[in-house]
């Protein structure tokens, strides 16, 4: 199957030789908005049923940015939440996000993320769910959520950079190049620009070349011996991050970036 099937609106999906390519697709910088994350839910959790897929690589279109984080002027206009009314959702809010990343990590087959371009918020989160991350030269990652009045991503970066890296990347918002990342022993391969997504795939061919059953239980049992802590840790953030948006403040904060100004704090 090749191309975007009509009830996909933000994702590509290309099957082919025991490899499955999801690729990010929602112009200009592929923010997550809710449709990407029920997509991202549905298509994962449909590829860890598919006896024919060995492999999946998590790409993304345009020349801009892999995800350029969560979509902020969704999250500002409360289209998503009225979209959504649901008991669920007033009881447990961001669970359709949590959902989406738990699909990817949780795939049946080992998940390759290819980035080329900047990997921030959510962006820096889906890659932190994959199980491997090859990453161009160009490519940078950053947990950019304090600048707009938000928190995440720290659960993902501990496991990945450990604690003081983390801390400074949550408390500044500052981006940190892929050189950083490969050093620090959390991006695998550091490739020439245009050449992570053709190194992802072939990786994920020789991947898809070992015996199905055999992955899919190394992979059942690196989670297991992982445990749900990142999955708990990420809950924890998401109660942080709704607290500090019942404050005046938080709303400030993504105003002021939405329209390019200096933010006033009002400690409210």
């Amino acid at each position: 199957m090749k191309g975007r099937p009509p009830e996909m609106k933000t994702l590509i999906i290309d099957r082919a030789d025991g490899i499955a390519t999801v690729s990010l697709n929602r112009p200009p910088v592929n923010a997550v908005n809710r449709q990407m994350q029920l997509e991202l839910r549905e298509v994962f959790e449909s590829l860890s049923e598919d006896r024919q897929v060995g492999a999946v690589v998590l790409a993304a279109e345009g020349d801009r940015a892999f995800c350029g984080g969560i979509d902020l002027k969704e999250t500002a206009s409360g289209t998503a939440a009225a979209e959504d009314s649901s008991l669920r959702t007033t009881l447990n809010p961001g669970w359709e996000w949590r959902a989406a990343q738990r699909a990817i990590r949780h795939c049946a087959v080992p998940v390759i993320a290819a980035v080329e371009k900047p990997a921030i918020g959510a962006g820096f989160g889906l890659v932190g769910v994959c199980d491997l991350i090859i990453a161009s030269v160009t490519a940078t990652f950053g947990l950019t959520e304090i600048n707009v009045g938000l928190l995440g991503g720290a659960s993902k970066a501990l496991r990945m950079l450990g604690p003081y890296k983390t801390r400074m990347m949550m408390f500044t918002g500052r981006l940190q190049p892929a050189q950083e990342l490969y050093r620090l022993g959390a991006v695998e391969e550091l490739v020439e620009p245009g050449e992570a997504f053709p190194r992802a795939k072939a990786i994920a061919a020789e991947i898809a070349g070992k015996s199905p059953l055999a992955i899919r239980l190394a992979k059942e049992s690196i989670l297991r011996i992982e445990t749900d802590e990142v999955e708990t840790q990420y809950r924890t953030e998401w109660d942080y991050t709704n607290r500090l948006r019942g404050f005046q403040d938080s709303q400030e904060a993504m105003n002021s970036y939405l329209e390019k100004r200096e933010p006033t704090w009002t400690w409210s």
